[in-house]
Order: C-alpha cells, then sequence, then structure tokens
C-alpha cells in the first residue's frame, strides 16, 4: 500500500510541475507575441467603410458613407491624411494628389471616431482608390 501511495505521490507531483511548466510557456509566448500591441494605438482593430469623396481642403477630407456600409458608416464623416497615411490604387502607391471629390475609396482606419457632425476620424491606416481608372 505505501509502495502505490508513493507512485501516486509522485504522478501528481509530475502532473503538477508539467501544468506549472506548460503556464510558464504559454505566459511567455502570449507576450513575446502580443505584448508589444499591447497598449499601442495599432492593437484596436482596424476597420474598414467605403466612402465618396465629397470636400478636400489641403490634406483634409469630407466623405459620405456609401449604403453598401453598415448602419453605423452610411454618415458624413472628415479625416486629416498623416504622414503615415497608406493611399494605394489597385496594390500601387499613390499620392493625395491623385484622389479628386467625386471618388469612390475605402477608409481604414483605428481608434475611435468622435461623435460629432461630421464624425471625425482620428487614426486613418490606409486609402484605397476604388476607381477602374486612375
Amino acid at each position: 500500500m505505501s509502495k502505490n501511495r508513493k507512485m501516486i505521490g509522485f504522478v501528481i507531483a509530475l502532473l503538477c510541475y508539467s501544468l506549472a511548466v506548460a503556464g510558464v510557456f504559454y505566459f511567455l509566448g502570449y507576450k513575446a507575441a502580443y505584448g508589444p500591441m499591447e497598449g499601442s494605438p495599432s492593437a484596436l482593430a482596424a476597420q474598414t467603410f467605403y466612402a465618396t469623396i465629397s470636400d478636400i481642403q489641403n490634406n483634409t477630407f469630407t466623405v459620405d458613407g456609401m449604403e453598401v456600409n453598415d448602419i453605423n458608416f452610411r454618415r458624413r464623416f472628415c479625416f486629416s491624411i498623416a504622414e503615415g497615411t497608406k493611399i494605394t490604387w489597385r496594390y500601387m502607391d499613390i499620392s493625395v494628389e491623385d484622389l479628386d471629390v467625386g471618388d469612390n475609396i475605402a477608409i481604414t482606419f483605428t481608434g475611435e471616431i468622435l461623435e460629432t457632425e461630421p464624425g471625425q476620424i482620428q487614426q486613418v491606416e490606409v486609402i484605397q482608390l476604388l476607381e477602374d481608372e486612375k
């Protein structure tokens, strides 16, 4: 009987040790993968919606959300194009000067939208020109 208790005790100790080691490796892996992103603005989920450019003043754009969007993105928004904003057409980089009033675009952003009229998008990551011809 004493031999069985020792064996059970050994198995339980081995199981506890294995769980502790697995927990440590899980924590280290999680920190390595997600640690740099936590707390940064880019850690927020990016969202994309479609719009038509209705006004351009310098690098500030006013757009009207299209009907194909979720109801929250069918209104008017404004945003400024920052230095890090990527602007593309058919997977090629283009400049802000290539965008005109009336163009249909896809806007990918992170962060919050200020609930003003029009809504103000704070962090635009990518603008994609959706026209067939540039």
